[in-house]
């Protein structure tokens, strides 16, 4: 059977790299966050997510960041923050496997591993990192990352980021990188600092929610995106 027929789910929203991916990983149909976000992000918008830190939400921001990135440069195009080991291996992991067919290079960047060996992963140029502040700060100070060309960013599960104490961090890194670029968050709960950042550092966003969550009331002048009823395989 044809991959288009497998994830005819798909079709319209990812391109034929990453619908190879996810026929070998068994999808079928798009979650309704996915659906929301996909076209949005595809397009270059800004956008807040309410939604829990679950590989559904990995995809919905990874798949236009895969498609977007260019294969052929040898700078840092991509950048995840989140706030916890687990996390970016989970995040680092399902974009690499999304990516399978894209000729990018993913590196994860977290405490408790030897800086060394991340050292020597950077050295290969890799097109997306994904990384918890603290370490990605680290490396930004020793000179052996740099975010100049960074064209999405995504902060992943950004409230506990600020629960964490980590908004400072969080900060300096994106002052880091061009005002130019392409930001997404994704949170399950929107408080006002999460708010005040949002209208700080995102460009007009569109809102966009989960079926497991209420729409958030903006505070930035955007009205929460519809949310969709769809029913997915992936759920």
């Amino acid at each position: 059977m044809a991959v288009e027929s497998r994830t005819a789910g798909f079709s319209g929203l990812v391109d034929s790299r990453i619908q190879r991916a996810i026929q070998e990983m068994g999808w079928i149909a798009p979650t309704p966050i996915q659906l929301q976000v996909i076209p949005h992000l595809t397009t270059g918008r800004d956008l807040v997510g309410q939604a829990d830190p679950t590989p559904q939400t990995t995809a919905a921001f990874g798949i236009p960041m895969l498609q977007r990135l260019d294969p052929r440069s040898k700078a840092v195009q991509g950048l995840v923050l989140a706030p916890t080991r687990d996390l970016v291996r989970q995040v680092a992991g399902d974009l690499t496997r999304l990516g399978a067919h894209t000729r990018l290079r993913i590196v994860a960047l977290y405490g408790a591993e030897p800086i060394a060996r991340q050292i020597t992963r950077l050295r290969e140029k890799p097109h997306i990192v994904v990384g918890t502040p603290a370490r990605v700060l680290e490396h930004l100070g020793r000179g052996t990352l740099t975010l100049r060309s960074v064209h999405m960013l995504v902060l992943n599960d950004a409230e506990r980021m600020l629960k964490m104490g980590l908004r400072s961090d969080v900060e300096q890194i994106l002052v880091r990188t061009p005002s130019t670029r392409q930001t997404a968050l994704f949170s399950a709960e929107f408080p006002e600092p999460l708010r005040a950042m949002v209208g700080r550092y995102l460009r007009n966003p569109i809102w966009v929610t989960s079926g497991a969550h209420p729409a958030p009331v903006s505070t930035v002048g955007q009205m929460p995106y519809q949310r969709r009823r769809e029913r997915s395989a992936l759920q």
